[in-house]
């Protein structure tokens, strides 16, 4: 109801707050756990340089560690107590109507105005005064570790050259993707919510190539002509398989861990539209499983967090420079053009990076089942969508186009 619009609407003094008609909003509230600490991790580094005996070549490798000693992670403690466990363990938080298949329409929505549906609700035991209660507390699970591997050239003869291969492990039990601890909370893909488990880091880049090539000649007199090519190539942004819809009944759809049957025909699963005799529904799924190494290994059981990963990027970046005669002795100036994705300059095609995109509940995830309901064996439905969600181009700030930078610099 409007908050009454005599003697002013509001007022800091708690003890005299207006009286507005109506029922009473349901509260958030956030909790800093008692115990919570600054983040914090543990970090080594080894790293060992050698000139090789050959054309001037250096080898290079080094090892860096980090162990979260205080990591942050939320939890939601207005859910209430499960009211069903599924059949791959996982927490269910619906009222009995949430189980029924006829309580889902075809786009795989729960709905109260479907014939005897009004008593659905999702987060069926929590307390109904409250809204989200959310609490922050530490982990000491997650780390990572990564191997370099680098040969160079330095400038000789006006040549350079440097190769190097980096290979990643990186876990988190949260990837913290905001600043709200509500989306803090829901920007992750769980089997539980508020469980604490590590799994694949969604900053993770597991390989990653670099290389770049100098070349370097005066052919104006002592002034330098330079040219440089970088080249990077990186293993795509990791990302979940997940139900498109509210699976367990948290409250938010989109953040459900994928359960794979274990093949086809197991009968672990039931397929909304199939009969004893019609199993087109079944067959497309396993179709769509085994087109992709992510879920065809996770058979059996819950997809894990991030175990799957966007296409490889490719992408090179070239500088131009010269030096030009100054305005008196012992000065000089410089020109200089980078372009940046130089292969989107030559082919629109090139350098694109592809990856799925982040959504508010379940970060990086991609789907194309719905879970609607339980059947009588209390097998979850899944109702297949038309495809699979397709990758998108990053492109919100020009990351997959080329660009262009001039500048001057005068040296004295």
């Amino acid at each position: 109801t409007r908050c009454p619009t005599t003697d002013g609407t509001f007022t800091p003094d708690v003890n005299a707050q207006r009286t507005v008609a109506g029922a009473t909003p349901a509260a958030n509230v956030d909790i800093l756990s008692p115990d919570l600490k600054q983040p914090s991790i543990w970090k080594a580094n080894l790293a060992f340089e050698h000139e090789l005996p050959v054309g001037g070549l250096v080898f290079g490798a080094e090892l860096l560690a980090t162990q979260n000693k205080n990591a942050i992670f939320y939890q939601n403690l207005n859910l209430g107590a499960p009211t069903r466990i599924g059949k791959d363990g996982r927490e269910l938080y619906y009222t009995p109507k949430g189980y029924e298949q006829g309580c889902w329409d075809a786009s795989g929505n729960s709905s109260t105005s479907l014939p005897g549906c009004g008593s659905l609700r999702s987060r069926s035991g929590s307390n109904q005064s409250f809204a989200n209660v959310l609490v922050a507390t530490n982990t000491k699970k997650g780390g990572s570790s990564l191997a370099t591997l680098q040969v160079s050239r330095p400038m000789i003869g006006g040549f350079a050259w440097n190769l190097a291969y980096t290979y990643t492990e990186s876990t988190e039990v949260s990837p913290l993707t905001s600043s709200t601890s509500n989306s803090n909370w829901a920007g992750r893909s769980v089997f539980n919510p508020n469980e604490e488990v590590e799994a694949n880091s969604s900053y993770l880049v597991k390989d990653r190539i670099s290389g770049s090539v100098s070349f370097q000649k005066r052919f104006f007199g002592a002034y330098r002509t330079t040219l440089g090519v970088f080249y990077e190539g990186r293993s795509g942004k990791p990302y979940s398989w997940t139900t498109n819809n509210d699976m367990n009944g948290d409250g938010l759809a989109g953040n459900d861990l994928m359960y794979i049957p274990t093949a086809f025909g197991a009968g672990e699963v039931a397929f909304a539209g199939d009969s004893a005799t019609s199993h087109a529904n079944e067959e497309k799924f396993w179709a769509i499983v085994n087109q992709y190494r992510g879920l065809r290994n996770s058979a059996g059981g819950v997809v894990k967090r991030n175990n799957s990963f966007s296409s490889w990027t490719n992408s090179f970046d070239m500088r131009i420079s010269q030096e030009v005669p100054g305005l008196w002795q012992g000065s000089k100036g410089v020109f200089t053009f980078d372009i940046l994705n130089v292969g989107n300059l030559l082919n629109k095609k090139w350098g694109r990076i592809n990856e799925v995109a982040f959504q508010s509940n379940g970060a990086q995830a991609r789907s194309f089942v719905d879970v609607v309901g339980l059947d009588t064996q209390g097998r979850y439905i899944y109702q297949l969508r038309d495809k699979v969600e397709d990758l998108d181009v990053r492109q919100a700030k020009g990351e997959s186009q080329w660009a262009l930078q001039a500048s001057v610099k005068y040296e004295f």
